[in-house]
């Protein structure tokens, strides 16, 4: 068993599993520990040592803690110029006030992760937004609200984005898609929202905004996604979108709040598209 002495930073780091390769200095002292000389063919060759275990010390009193760790295996590498211990699990510990801690970083660790993988689940793969099953939970909530008088849905739509498909294929209408959510994202915040991707070409943004201050502010997030052409061999490509607009405190629920917003992103269609219909 080989005993290695670290700086405290470097001891916790291995015991919370943060690093799993040990890295020493090719110099004489992990030459003369590390290196077996052998005479082949009356040339002298080297291997490296192999230990099953190593002994992992934070000082050198005998109060300090301390940690027998399993070693995997050593290299040297010769682009570092070091050699290499490969670290397995953590076979007994001394002195150490690190257990809780690492047990509740596990534990933190595995939070986060769960967490990451709920988000993901929740957003759509291609523009990143959250997904309709997201924007139906969250509708729940949000209009059992103290303020769900304020919550709106507005329903929007790229218009004539078949077309795009159609003429400059699906990689550039996916382009368009990119393109349009990043737009809905940037004006979200300024209306207090969310963006959902409801289907297609389709997306939702729920809200909490007042009657009086929405309207410009559409108005502001329909001239901004047209105010920019996206690039094609063939021609620069406009998008333009119509939106439908329905507010909670006119619906008896959420359901009917969605469906009036649908509705009047119908009525914006029949209208000459690229424009804002209430309901």
């Amino acid at each position: 068993m080989q005993k290695i002495s670290l700086s405290k930073e470097l001891f916790e780091n291995i015991l919370l599993k943060k690093i799993s390769v040990l890295s020493k200095d090719n110099n004489k002292y992990w030459k003369k520990v590390l290196l077996e000389p052998k005479i082949i063919d009356d040339n002298i060759k080297y291997s490296i040592k192999q230990f099953d275990t190593l002994t992992i010390t934070n000082g050198l009193g005998k109060e300090n803690p301390s940690l027998v760790i399993e070693c995997k295996k050593i290299d040297y590498s010769s682009s570092k110029d070091c050699f290499e211990f490969t670290l397995g699990k953590v076979i007994e510990q001394k002195n150490t006030n690190l257990e809780e801690n690492y047990k509740d970083n596990l534990i933190e660790q595995l939070l986060k992760e769960k967490e990451l993988l709920q988000d993901t689940m929740n957003r759509d793969h291609l523009t990143k937004v959250y997904n309709r099953r997201k924007m139906e939970d969250d509708l729940k909530v949000l209009s059992r609200q103290s303020n769900s008088g304020f919550l709106s849905t507005i329903f929007i739509d790229a218009d004539r984005f078949k077309g795009i498909n159609d003429t400059f294929g699906h990689e550039t209408g996916d382009k368009a898609l990119i393109y349009l959510s990043e737009k809905l994202i940037k004006h979200a915040k300024i209306l207090n929202g969310e963006v959902y991707r409801y289907g297609g070409e389709e997306f939702i943004i729920l809200c909490f905004i007042t009657k009086t201050h929405i309207v410009q502010k559409l108005n502001d997030l329909r001239e901004d996604i047209k105010s920019k052409k996206i690039y094609h061999p063939l021609r620069d490509i406009s998008i333009t979108v119509s939106m439908g607009v329905s507010f909670f405190g006119d619906c008896k629920d959420a359901k009917e709040m969605i469906q009036k917003a649908d509705a009047g992103l119908y009525m914006a269609k029949n209208k000459g598209r690229d424009r804002i219909e209430f309901t």
